[in-house]
C-alpha cells in the first residue's frame, strides 16, 4: 500500500506562524513532510462550497508549494489536499485541511457600485470607485459568493482595471449573491465587498429592492439612510431598477407614483412602495439598427439616450408623454423631440404604441454626444420650450441656422421651432419659479458650470465666453484678452469653479419642506451631491452643498413634497425629512420644522421601520394631490378643492362630475367630507371614486386639512 503525504502546514500570504511573504506574492503555502521514494507531489486547493466544487491541481518536485495560480481571497475557507507520486505514478491523497485566508484591509474605495438586483441571462458590470489613483498595485482580483459568505467562487483573472463582468447563469436564480475584489498595493493587501442582491427572473414584469440582508427584507423600499443638511435632517429611501450601461434617462410624478424612462428607452413605473414594473413599449430611438451597424462605434452609442420626459395631463386619466431622445436614422444622429398617449386606469398605466415625431434639431450629426441637454417645459397649452445642447459642436451655439446650443420653442402641433437664446453649451437643467422666471443650468468646460437666467433674445456666450478653461487647463479663447471673465455676454447668476458636473434643477415648492420655500435645489454628477441655492427674486444669497453620494441624473418632486433622484447606478432615491426630532422637540420646533410629528388625530403613516403620527396635510399629501389640486385655476385627475365647504356637491365648473355625485342635492360640510373620503361608495354608490382604503381618524384629518 502506498503511503500517503502528511500535510505540515498550510498557510496564506502571512499568517501567524506560517512563512511570512510579501503582499506582491499573496498566495496560498502548501507545506508537507518529504515522503521516502516520491519522485513528485500533487497539490490540490478549492474554496470551499463553491458553486462548481471542482479540486484545482498542480504538481511540484518539492515539499513546499506556493499555489501561483490562483488567487488568496479575503477569509475565504478553503480545502487544500496533498499527494506524493512514485516512480510507478502511483498516488494517494492526504485527508483535506481547511484553511482561511486572513481578512485584508479595507479598500481606499468610495463603494463597489453600479450594480441593480441582477436577472438570469443578463451579465452584469460592477465598478470599483476609488477615492485616489491606485499605482504600484497588482491588478484585480474578484470572487463571487452567497451574501453571508458561503457559496464561494473565484472568478478568472480580472483586466488591469477596477471593473467586473458576469453572467448571470439560470442555477443562481434565487440566490443572493455579493461581490468582492482584492488587490496589493505598496506591500499592503486590500479588500471590498458589495452586496448584489438576489438573482431574479428574466421574465418577471416586475423587480424588487433588496438591501444588504436580502433575505431579511420585504420586496419594497431599503432602510432609510440619514443625511444631515443646515436646516433638516433628510431620509433617503433607494429602489434599484434593473441595471443599464448607458447614462442619461429621466423621471417624472404621476400620481404618486414616479415615471422613469431609462437611458435606451425603456418606460417604467414605480410606485410608493418600492415595486418597480416595466410597461410594455419603448421610446423609438432605432438603437437595434445602430447596435447592428458596422461603424457604431463611430456614432459614439455609449452616449445615445433619452435625454429629458415631461407629461403634460389633458383629461381624467389620460396624459401627453413628451420625450427629448437621440434618433438613428441610419446614415446620421438626430436630436428628436417625440410624444405619445399614456393612459391612466386606475392602478393600470399603458403607453400606446403610436408614437409621432414633433421636432428634429437640425443638423442631423455624425455621432451621438453626451452635451444633448434637452430638458423641457411647457409654454401654454400649445408649445414646449426645449434647451438643446451644442454636442460637442462649438460653432453651432452661435450659429442662425443650428438649433444646437439653443432655447427653442417648439409648436406642438406643427413642430414649427423658433430659437429664443443662444450660446448655450450643455443645459442639464431647465425650470420656472412661481414669478414666471426661466432658470437653466449647464455644464461648464473645465471648471466655470453655470446657474443662468433665461430671456428671450438672450445670448450666454459659449464658445465665446466662459468661466472654464479646456481640459487639460488650456485657455479656449486666448484671443480674447477678458479670458474667463465672461465679458460681452449675459452673464450668469452664479458659476462653479471647479465644475460640480451640474445636471438638473426644480423650485422647491414647500410641501415637504417649509424652511426651503422658494429655494433652488440643484442636482451634480462630479460633485455627487445636491445643492441648495438661497436666493431672493435672481440674487444668490448662498449654496448649501448635500452630500448625497451618488452622481444625480435628474430629480423632480413628488405631489406629496418628497424629493426623487434618479442616480447613475440604476437607482431611484426618495428624499424626504427625518421623522427623529419629532419626539424631543418642542412644539413650536415641530411647528417649525416637522408639520408630520402629528396631532390629536391619532393617525399615522409608516416611515419603513414603524408607524409615526401623520398630519392631515401629510395624509392629504400622500392620498390626494395627485389628483386634486389646491389651485383654484385648474382641476387635475380630480376637481380642485378650493373652498369646497359650502359648495353643492358635484357643482363645480370645468369638471365632468359622475351622475352619482351630480345627483345629490346637497352641500359639502366637514362631515359629509369626511364620510365621502373614508367610504366614497357607501356615501354615492355608483361614484367612480376609489376607496383610499383610510381609517376613520385619517379621513378626520384630511376633511379638517381641507376645510380649513
Amino acid at each position: 500500500m502506498y503511503v500517503k503525504s502528511t500535510l505540515d502546514k498550510v498557510g496564506a500570504f502571512g499568517t501567524p506562524t506560517e512563512i511570512a511573504i510579501s503582499a506582491s506574492n499573496r498566495r496560498l503555502i502548501v507545506a508537507w513532510r518529504e515522503v521516502p521514494g516520491a519522485t513528485s507531489y500533487k497539490v490540490a486547493v478549492r474554496p470551499k462550497n463553491q458553486l462548481v466544487p471542482a479540486w484545482r491541481e498542480y504538481t511540484t518536485p518539492y515539499s513546499l508549494y506556493t499555489i501561483a495560480k490562483m488567487w488568496a481571497m479575503s477569509g475565504m475557507e478553503y480545502e487544500v489536499r496533498v499527494a506524493a507520486v512514485n516512480a510507478e505514478g502511483q498516488s494517494e491523497w492526504s485527508a483535506p485541511v481547511a484553511i482561511t485566508a486572513p481578512t485584508l484591509q479595507a479598500a481606499p474605495v468610495n463603494k463597489i457600485g453600479g450594480f441593480a438586483p441582477p436577472l438570469v441571462g443578463e451579465t452584469v458590470t460592477v465598478s470599483l470607485s476609488r477615492r485616489r489613483p491606485l499605482v504600484n498595485r497588482s491588478a484585480w482580483h474578484w470572487s463571487i459568493c452567497s451574501a453571508d459568505g458561503s457559496d464561494c467562487k473565484v472568478l478568472p483573472r480580472s483586466q488591469n482595471r477596477p471593473t467586473w463582468q458576469y453572467f448571470m447563469e439560470p442555477a443562481m436564480q434565487g440566490k443572493c449573491l455579493s461581490v468582492q475584489v482584492d488587490y496589493d498595493q505598496e506591500g499592503a493587501s486590500y479588500s471590498a465587498m458589495a452586496v448584489l442582491g438576489v438573482v431574479g427572473s428574466a421574465e418577471a414584469s416586475t423587480t424588487h429592492l433588496y438591501g444588504p440582508q436580502c433575505g431579511s427584507l420585504p420586496p419594497a423600499l431599503s432602510r432609510p439612510q440619514t443625511i444631515p443638511t443646515h436646516l433638516y435632517e433628510l431620509q433617503s429611501l433607494q429602489v434599484w431598477l434593473q441595471w443599464y450601461p448607458a447614462r442619461g434617462g429621466a423621471l417624472a410624478p404621476l400620481g404618486n407614483d414616479l415615471l422613469v424612462v431609462t437611458p435606451w428607452g425603456r418606460i417604467a413605473l414605480v410606485s410608493p412602495t418600492g415595486e418597480v414594473a416595466y410597461l410594455e413599449g419603448n421610446v423609438p430611438m432605432n438603437k437595434a439598427e445602430l447596435q447592428a451597424h458596422p461603424d457604431q462605434a463611430n456614432f459614439d452609442s455609449n452616449n445615445f439616450r433619452v435625454a429629458d420626459i415631461l407629461l403634460s395631463q389633458h383629461s381624467a386619466g389620460r396624459y401627453d408623454l413628451f420625450v427629448t431622445h437621440h434618433y438613428f436614422t441610419g446614415e446620421c444622429i438626430r436630436f428628436r423631440l417625440s410624444a405619445t398617449t399614456l393612459l391612466l386606469q386606475g392602478a393600470d398605466v399603458s403607453v400606446s404604441s403610436a408614437w409621432r415625431t414633433i421636432f428634429d434639431a437640425e443638423p442631423c450629426l455624425s455621432k451621438a454626444s453626451d452635451q444633448a441637454g434637452g430638458r423641457m417645459l411647457t409654454d401654454g397649452p400649445d408649445h414646449l420650450l426645449v434647451v438643446i445642447g451644442d454636442h460637442r459642436q462649438d460653432g453651432y451655439a452661435q450659429a442662425s441656422d443650428s438649433h444646437l446650443g439653443k432655447l427653442v420653442r417648439v409648436e406642438i402641433e406643427t413642430g414649427r421651432a423658433e430659437m429664443l437664446a443662444f450660446g448655450l453649451r450643455n443645459p442639464q437643467g431647465f425650470a420656472r419659479d412661481a414669478a414666471g422666471t426661466l432658470w437653466e443650468t449647464e455644464h461648464g468646460p473645465h471648471g466655470g458650470d453655470e446657474l443662468n437666467v433665461l430671456v428671450s433674445g438672450g445670448n450666454y456666450g459659449w464658445p465665446l465666453a466662459t468661466y472654464g478653461v479646456g481640459y487639460g487647463k488650456k485657455v479656449i479663447v486666448p484671443q480674447i484678452e477678458e479670458v474667463g471673465r465672461h465679458e460681452g455676454f449675459i452673464k450668469p447668476v452664479f458659476a462653479w469653479v471647479p465644475s460640480i458636473g451640474i445636471s438638473n434643477l426644480i423650485v422647491n415648492d414647500e410641501r415637504w419642506f417649509p424652511l426651503w420655500r422658494d429655494d433652488l435645489l440643484i442636482s451634480s454628477l462630479a460633485g455627487h451631491s445636491l445643492f441648495r441655492v438661497r436666493r431672493d427674486s435672481t440674487d444668490v444669497q448662498y449654496v448649501e452643498r448635500i452630500d448625497i453620494g451618488h452622481r444625480i441624473r435628474d430629480l423632480a418632486q413628488m405631489p406629496d413634497g418628497r424629493l426623487a433622484l434618479l442616480v447613475d447606478e440604476g437607482r431611484v432615491h426618495f428624499l424626504r425629512r427625518s421623522y427623529a426630532h419629532c419626539a424631543d422637540k418642542s412644539q413650536w420646533d415641530r411647528n417649525v420644522y416637522a408639520i408630520d410629528c402629528g396631532d390629536s388625530t391619532g393617525a399615522t403613516i409608516s416611515d419603513g421601520a414603524g408607524a409615526v403620527p401623520a398630519t392631515g396635510a401629510q395624509l392629504y399629501g400622500l392620498h390626494c394631490s395627485g389628483c386634486h389640486s389646491l389651485n383654484a385655476e385648474k382641476h387635475g385627475r380630480g376637481p380642485h378643492l378650493v373652498r369646497v365647504l359650502g359648495r353643492r356637491i358635484g357643482s363645480v365648473g370645468g369638471y365632468l362630475f359622475s351622475d352619482a355625485l351630480r345627483s345629490l342635492n346637497e352641500v359639502w360640510t366637514p362631515p359629509r367630507l369626511e364620510r365621502f373620503l373614508a367610504n366614497p361608495q357607501a356615501f354615492a354608490p355608483g361614484t367612480s371614486k376609489s376607496s383610499l382604503h383610510l381609517t376613520p381618524a385619517e379621513a378626520r384629518a384630511i376633511a379638517d386639512f381641507i376645510g380649513n
